[in-house]
């Protein structure tokens, strides 16, 4: 996809493809040090095909709440939606950390070395290019570090390495804005090391789900297994002030266990979660002392 172009909209099958790969790219990342790939669809763009899932997420709920009101399978999509939002919360850190981590110490140790060392590059076409550029950014400031602390002076190095390793930054950066500039030298990357694979565990919590009754069609999958549940339930909940504005037919579940009907005018302490989506559909309004 074009730096700068629209993302097309994504169906409701790519939308859930796009759900499990957000699972499933987290629980690798998570057992790795290096990025691992994001490659998506053609025509798909790893994070901005996540916003679309989310915004799909939210509005479905929603919506389920206005017509249906908090029943069972408002409460699932509820569920849904807060797991995914820790897999990107999650992801971003530990990437990010791992870009950081990579482009440090590729660039430290190709000067330290007076030269490459055969660090593992990466292969742009299986990341998101906003990750490209977060990278390139990391890089050229640890060119700068060096510079300011003369670094390659203490270890004995010349300052032809220093600008040689500048040059590569602004080559990548070129790449990736499309640039064709000819008289930057080319460089061939040297082959990635191959990943190992990712083997799914035998205990499948998506059958479970999926046994449920009155809404199979919204099952989780798999990654709503063992790692991420136990994530999401050590998030302490918070509560919220609302005023009800209308009557909600089906109790709420309140954050000690308990369901709770609420009725026009009753002021409740709700968690935070489900205080925003009984504002968002129109049932009530924030009310802090």
């Amino acid at each position: 996809m074009a730096v700068g172009s629209d993302p097309r909209r994504l169906s409701k099958n790519e939308l859930e493809a796009v759900h499990k790969t957000l699972i499933e790219v987290t629980r690798k990342q998570k057992s790795s040090d290096t990025p691992v790939d994001v490659a998506m669809a053609e025509g798909m763009v790893f994070w901005d095909a996540v916003g679309q899932l989310l915004q799909s997420m939210e509005t479905e709920l929603s919506e389920t709440v206005r017509d249906e009101g908090m029943t069972a399978k408002a409460q699932l999509l509820s569920r849904r939606l807060g797991v995914a939002r820790t897999c990107v919360r999650d992801l971003t850190r530990i990437r990010l950390t791992s870009f950081t981590r990579h482009a440090v110490s590729s660039n430290l140790l190709n000067s330290a070395n007076g030269g490459s060392v055969g660090f593992q590059t990466l292969d742009w076409s299986r990341h998101d290019p906003s990750e490209r550029v977060f990278y390139n950014g990391i890089r050229d400031l640890a060119e700068k570090y060096k510079v300011s602390t003369s670094w390659s002076s203490m270890l004995g190095s010349t300052e032809a390495e220093s600008v040689t390793v500048v040059n590569e930054v602004i080559e990548t950066l070129k790449d990736f804005s499309g640039g064709d500039d000819k008289d930057v030298p080319a460089t061939t990357p040297s082959p990635p090391r191959q990943e190992p694979e990712w083997e799914e565990p035998d205990f499948d919590e998506e059958d479970r789900i999926r046994d449920m009754d009155g809404f199979p069609e919204h099952a989780a999958s798999p990654s709503e297994s063992r790692t991420l549940d136990e994530e999401v339930s050590e998030e302490p909940s918070e509560l919220l002030r609302i005023r009800v504005l209308k009557d909600v037919e089906d109790p709420i579940l309140m954050a000690d266990g308990t369901e709770v009907a609420l009725t026009e005018g009753d002021i409740e302490n709700c968690p935070s979660l489900v205080a925003e989506i009984l504002i968002a559909a129109g049932l009530a309004e924030a009310a802090p002392i």
